[in-house]
């Protein structure tokens, strides 16, 4: 549905330029009031921007500028249609409106600020525009990428009513306020900024270089110490205040202050010589600097040159003997040059002088770390350190821990867990340490003690099945190792301590019993295997082919099918499954013929129809099974089976004479003597059979014409 709304005209505002002249402004400006005279309002902008950036502070050109933004706004809104270009036109004009200017220029343009915001609204309400802060934050982000700076710095200050954009809502603004020319007003916005993020190093980097750039030394001065503060000699900060304080020094040679604090300049930056010749003549101008031969002394420290700086920080010491920095840093040197006692002495005198001098605490702490054994370090610092000892030895224990030291960083933690037992992470850790000890018991102990007290702790659940999979490997490689060297048994009981039982531990449980040669045992276990790995075709195969060692065709072949039916490619199991189909058949055919022997013929005839079942070409059951035809009287069956039975195996000669005597006995005396014939061609053997045959040769010959 089209959506046409009529905008409200903004009257045009009207200001007089009193600022100076600045080369090439006039000509924008003048460009700019022509374009805008002739409804040329995109030339216009472009000349008014233009214009701005040369003399930011001309209110004419602000004024001109905002005048074309609306005109284009209600052109694009009321002509065109385009809502959403209106918006964007009308959202610049809010930003040299609102953001840009003085608060006196702001209280000025109250009127317009209101009727240009009701006809931004109206264009968002008809493109149904979703105003909630992420949606304006994530259009100002686009506007800005598109070059739209203005409309987006008005967009990012609209999503500072969500607390998560605030601090980058209000950076984004100063960076368009400082690519568009207006570097104070910038400087404001980066320090709103820097109040909702002070910790942010860039940001307040990024703050100081521009008050430095609008010559607020004393400002930038400070920020550039907050960030050295807080980071390791930033070299960009380190040559800001190195340039500041050499521009300060010209204008006060004989500035005391100035000349030391260049002096730390060049002492961070690493310049020692150059340090030393602004502190000495920082000393000069001011003999009774303490600070000057305290930066003295931790110069020559940071040189390694402890002597020479004992000798500084005693040149205060003579006159502050609780000077608290210089006894702190002549401890330290002393420290390093391996004097520990005189240095904890010192430490003591510190801390008496402040007792929550961390710097103090850290120091004595490492120096009796090298001193002391765990149990000694353990007592010292609970009588010490009595309100804060658990901090103090789990942060101990965590550096050891990392160190590899495990034995040690048990005992910590241990002790750590006895002042304070709602430490969750000690808990964690302790058991982590137990079990990189090999101590997995301990360390599930520890972790159940720790799940009992904190239920609900999602890091103590997976160190908990992390620590099982560790003892579960251990068995393992335990169990390997037993196995490897051939020790069955050993391998089988570590196997079985390995709970719950796996299809892995079963497999080498049962593996094992096979190398014993219990038979029985490795089926058994091999077994529980497959109910643990249900779909594993290779198990399946194992058990089939100890079956089949056992001459347990049966359950063999129910085996070899079963691997076959999860793994029809397993080739292993189909060289099996033939090689059982052959055993069975071989199998049957020899109980066929013994109760063929026994002269249970039906018994053997369903054997027999098992052999040929799979193997419709073997020869011998064929005959065995012509010859129960026989017994049967059914002498066609059986002839058929003969003929089939020789034409597999012509060495089966006696088939000849059987199906000779078939024919005969049906009265077929022309096939019977042919088979007869056939019979005695070949039989070499002088008995009854050749006798016989050679007889009914004769006695048919007359029925035979």
């Amino acid at each position: 549905m089209n959506k046409l709304i009529k905008l409200t005209c903004v009257a045009s505002l009207v200001a007089f330029s009193v600022t100076p002249c600045f080369a090439g402004f006039k000509e924008h400006f003048d460009l700019g009031q022509q374009y805008l005279t002739n409804y040329q309002y995109s030339g216009a902008i472009t000349e008014f921007k233009s214009a701005l950036r040369i003399n930011y502070l001309d209110n004419s050109a602000r004024l001109g500028l905002i005048n074309s933004y609306l005109s284009r706004g209600t052109y694009y809104a009321n002509t065109d249609h385009d809502y959403k270009k209106a918006a964007d036109d009308y959202r610049a004009a809010l930003f040299y409106l609102t953001i840009y200017p003085n608060a006196n220029q702001v209280k000025n343009s109250a009127q317009t600020i209101v009727l240009v915001g009701s006809n931004l609204n109206k264009c968002l309400n008809a493109i149904e525009y979703d105003t909630s802060a992420k949606n304006r934050y994530e259009t100002a982000k686009q506007l800005r990428a598109e070059g739209n700076f203005a409309s987006a710095g008005y967009e990012f200050n609209q999503a500072l009513s969500d607390e998560s954009y605030v601090k980058d809502g209000l950076q984004q603004t100063a960076d368009i306020l400082k690519i568009l020319g207006n570097e104070p007003k910038a400087a404001e916005y980066y320090q709103k900024a820097v109040a909702v993020a002070p910790n942010d190093i860039t940001l307040r980097l990024t703050y100081a270089q521009l008050l430095d750039k609008l010559g607020q030394e004393d400002t930038s001065v400070d920020e550039y110490n907050y960030i050295l503060s807080k980071t390791t000699d930033n070299k960009d900060v380190l040559y800001s205040l190195e340039r500041i304080y050499k521009r300060k020094l010209e204008d006060s040679p004989n500035d005391a202050a100035i000349t030391a604090n260049l002096g730390a300049i060049m002492q961070k930056e690493g310049n020692y010589d150059e340090a030393l010749r602004y502190y000495s003549k920082a000393e000069y101008l001011d003999p009774s600097n303490v600070n000057t031969r305290l930066n003295v002394g931790t110069l020559y420290q940071q040189k390694g040159d402890y002597k020479t700086a004992i000798t500084a920080y005693d040149s205060i010491l003579i006159l502050n003997p609780d000077n608290v920095q210089a006894n702190l840093y002549k401890a330290q040197s002393l420290a390093a040059s391996g004097d520990k006692k005189a240095a904890l002495d010192l430490y003591k005198k510190v801390s008496a002088l402040e007792p929550d001098n961390e710097t103090v605490q850290a120091d004595m702490i490492s120096m009796v770390k090298d001193t002391m054994t765990i149990p000694q370090f353990v007592e010292y610092i609970k009588k010490t350190y009595p309100n804060n000892a658990g901090d103090i030895l789990y942060d101990y224990a965590l550096d050891l821990h990392k160190k590899d030291k495990l034995a040690d960083a048990i005992n910590l933690y241990n002790e750590v867990i006895k002042i304070d037992n709602n430490n969750s992470e000690a808990y964690v850790n302790l058991a982590i340490a137990q079990g990189q000890n090999k101590s997995f018991d301990a360390a599930l102990a520890t972790i159940n003690t720790a799940k009992s007290k904190f239920s609900n702790n999602s890091q103590i659940k997976e160190t908990e099945l992390s620590l099982k999979a560790q003892a579960t490997d251990e068995k393992l490689e335990i169990a390997a190792n037993y196995y490897n060297n051939k020790d069955y048994q050993n391998a089988i009981n570590e196997y079985l301590k390995i709970t719950p039982a796996t299809a892995d531990t079963m497999l080498g449980v049962a593996s094992a019993y096979q190398n014993m040669n219990n038979t029985d045992k490795a089926i058994e276990y091999y077994k529980q295997a497959l109910t643990l790995a249900p779909t594993n075709s290779d198990i399946a195969y194992y058990i089939a082919a100890l079956y089949a060692d056992k001459e347990d065709m049966e359950n063999a072949n129910i085996y070899a099918q079963k691997s076959l039916a999860l793994n029809k490619t397993n080739k292993q199991a189909q060289e099996l499954v033939k090689n059982i189909s052959e055993n069975l058949t071989a199998q049957n055919l020899d109980n066929a013929i013994a109760l063929f022997d026994q002269e249970k013929y039906t018994e053997s005839l369903n054997l027999i129809n098992q052999v040929l079942a799979s193997d419709t070409k073997n020869a011998y059951a064929l005959y065995y099974r012509g010859m129960i035809y026989d017994t049967q009287k059914k002498y066609n069956q059986a002839i058929t089976d003969y003929k089939k039975a020789i034409s597999v195996n012509p060495d089966l000669l006696i088939v000849n004479y059987l199906i000779g005597v078939d024919y005969d006995m049906q009265e077929q005396y022309k096939n019977a003597m042919s088979y007869y014939k056939a019979f005695i061609a070949t039989y070499t053997e002088d008995n009854d059979y050749l006798k016989y045959a050679k007889t009914r040769i004769g006695e048919l010959a007359p029925y035979v014409k």
